[in-house]
């Protein structure tokens, strides 16, 4: 496959392990945000079997989330479909127009995009340019195979694969059976290499200095969006990671809302 694809599958099986996707199951006043089911049929291409989070209920945390551990509103606005329609890729792989690619490439460049319109939860996320790393990362989302990505591309997938897996240690470790669960997702077209880093990445201990210390300039805001594709938005740990990492890639409070806000997810500062 590819890292960029590697990073498509890594964000639907971090879904499945850490169970985030009952805050997505909500619905109400948090946005409706589309369900598990919904998302992988989406993500996936349709044609594979729908898995639910486990227990298969909504997630003890609900919409107050990181916004009560951190004194923060729950309002979890964001766009129509929210996080399961951005996992989507796409209108025509189920999700919203623009999908998580088109999102993610709205981010590039560091935090001066996060006051522009394109972060206004709103506006709808725009189609990524072809041949993007948005781009690239919504076809893996659908199921299709994609061209080899550059090598620069293939770096920054790194970097976000990363930024899921550590924010999906932050309250406490991934343990053996959500590792299996991540993997499984990857599914068999994935590399020997591209398999070791995962579970590698997984295994290794969290050190967020050392990773803040890593991220490119230009790909902050995208790190940390990413980030929260690995959170289940429901313990202090992780509302400390977040606020962690916000400080260390020097966004704003305002900037952080308005990430969490265009994502459909509840906000951690008021």
């Amino acid at each position: 496959m590819s890292l960029v694809g590697t990073l498509g599958r890594m964000a639907v099986g971090i879904v499945i392990a850490k169970g985030v996707g009952g805050l997505m199951n909500k619905g109400g006043s948090g946005g409706g945000l589309g369900g598990l089911g919904g998302l992988l049929s989406g993500a996936l291409g349709g044609g594979q079997q729908q898995q639910q989070a486990p227990g298969g209920s909504a997630m003890s945390g609900g919409a107050g989330g990181l916004g009560s551990l951190l004194g923060g509103s729950s309002s979890g606005g964001g766009l129509a479909g929210g996080l399961g329609s951005l996992l989507g890729g796409g209108a025509s792989g189920g999700g919203m127009a623009g999908g998580l690619g088109g999102l993610l490439e709205s981010m590039a460049g560091g935090g001066s995009n996060a006051t522009a319109s394109n972060l206004d939860p709103r506006s709808e996320v725009q189609s990524p340019v072809g041949g993007s790393l948005g781009d690239l990362l919504n076809s893996s989302l659908q199921g299709n195979k994609i061209p080899e990505p550059e090598p620069a591309q293939e770096d920054q997938a790194r970097i976000l694969i990363q930024a899921m897996v550590n924010a999906a240690k932050s309250d406490g470790e991934i343990d053996t059976e959500e590792q299996q669960k991540i993997v499984a997702n990857l599914g068999d077209d994935v590399s020997d290499d591209e398999r070791q880093f995962v579970l590698n990445e997984m295994k290794a201990p969290l050190n967020t200095e050392q990773f803040i210390s890593s991220i490119p300039r230009g790909a902050e805001m995208q790190v940390y969006m990413m980030s929260l594709l690995g959170i289940n938005l429901d313990s202090r740990e992780e509302a400390v990671y977040l606020d962690t990492l916000r400080k260390g890639i020097g966004m704003s409070e305002e900037q952080c809302n308005a990430v969490h806000e265009k994502m459909g997810v509840p906000t951690i500062y008021s």
